[in-house]
């Protein structure tokens, strides 16, 4: 057994530090035990925690489990020896503590993925040390950074064929400088559904990835309408310049066409804006939509229950989704460039 007081550790003396906190000793007993010093089994506990999932009913959370923070002997090991590779290499985070915390509790806490926190410090030049991205995802693979660990690669969405004609205009005829981007207005529209009646309704623009969510009761044409009615009594005679086009699916409930298209304004001659719908099966036609739907989906999981979901619940999530600062943006936010895009039409 080592000295008491050394800091470096055998897998043996973390398997006993594990048993002992499984057996509900206290963190002096342990450090007696093991033959440590009490801080230094507190650096342990640090470096072996982890996040274990038990069972609860937090709707923030996204599933219906909370977070206990555990020691893990084989998660500490793989640290240390992951650490022991950077030696010999300064760290660029050197002391800088702020910078780790700041990163995990974004991470950690507001949902936000670690290189778009990196991207935000340094857009709003906040006072941390300079790293790169490349950097932050070693310091993530080498475990310098606790619960973190890199995501996984986007999915890719293979071509499938038309076997059906469109529901009403279809996105071929949708003008081709839409595909820019550099044009406000156009917006993509879909459902999240679950296990239940409930649906998701989610509108994204396509320059500044805005989104707007709402709860249906139903899947049905006549909610979707309803909902744009919404939309168009909120926003007066703006509504036809912030909504220029909306891109569907072919699902039923975006099939009434003519009344999604119509203004419930001027006795309904007027139109207030113009829907196209994309080749059946061509999800990527709609790629904005389906980014944010995944986004949704980490905080309402697939098979979770909608009709549980408040107003004040749906509207936290369109909340997160709008002030997330994304890469493609420059890690701007969607609600501030929304903001400057609509001061200019006002």
């Amino acid at each position: 057994m080592k000295a008491k007081g050394t800091k470096n550790l055998t897998y043996t003396q973390r398997l006993q530090i594990e048993t002992l906190l499984n057996a509900k000793h206290s963190k002096k007993e342990i450090a007696d035990i093991v033959g440590i010093n009490i801080r230094t089994l507190y650096y342990e506990l640090h470096r072996g925690e982890y996040e274990h999932l038990v069972k609860r009913s937090d709707f923030w959370y996204g599933d219906k489990y909370k977070v206990e923070m555990r020691y893990s002997a084989q998660i500490a090991q793989e640290r240390y020896d992951r650490a022991c590779t950077a030696k010999g290499r300064p760290l660029k985070l050197g002391k800088d503590f702020a910078l780790v915390h700041y990163i995990e509790e974004r991470v950690k806490h507001d949902k936000i993925s670690a290189c778009a926190v990196l991207g935000e410090i340094k857009r709003k030049q906040l006072p941390f040390t300079n790293i790169s991205k490349t950097t932050l995802y070693r310091y993530i693979e080498l475990g310098l950074i606790d619960g973190l660990t890199m995501q996984k690669k986007k999915r890719e969405y293979r071509e499938a064929t038309a076997k059906r004609a469109p529901r009403g205009t279809s996105i071929e005829k949708r003008p081709s400088d839409i595909l820019s981007r550099e044009e406000w207005g156009h917006w993509e529209m879909d459902c999240v559904c679950g296990p239940t009646r409930e649906v998701l309704l989610n509108l994204t623009e396509r320059k500044t990835r805005k989104c707007f969510l709402f709860k249906l009761p139903n899947q049905k044409a006549e909610s979707v309408v309803r909902c744009l009615n919404v939309l168009e009594r909120r926003f007066g005679k703006l509504f036809s310049k912030i909504f220029r086009t909306i891109t569907v699916d072919n699902g039923s409930e975006f099939s009434a066409f003519d009344d999604m298209q119509r203004s419930i304004y001027g006795r309904g001659k007027h139109q207030r804006t113009t829907v196209f719908y994309c080749h059946p099966y061509s999800a990527w036609e709609r790629g904005s939509n389906e980014r944010l739907n995944r986004e949704i989906r980490k905080l309402v999981p697939k098979g979770y229950d909608l009709s549980t979901l408040t107003i004040q619940d749906v509207a936290k999530v369109e909340q997160w989704l709008n002030q997330y600062p994304r890469g493609v943006l420059a890690y701007a936010t969607s609600d501030e460039l929304f903001a400057q895009e609509l001061e200019m039409i006002a």
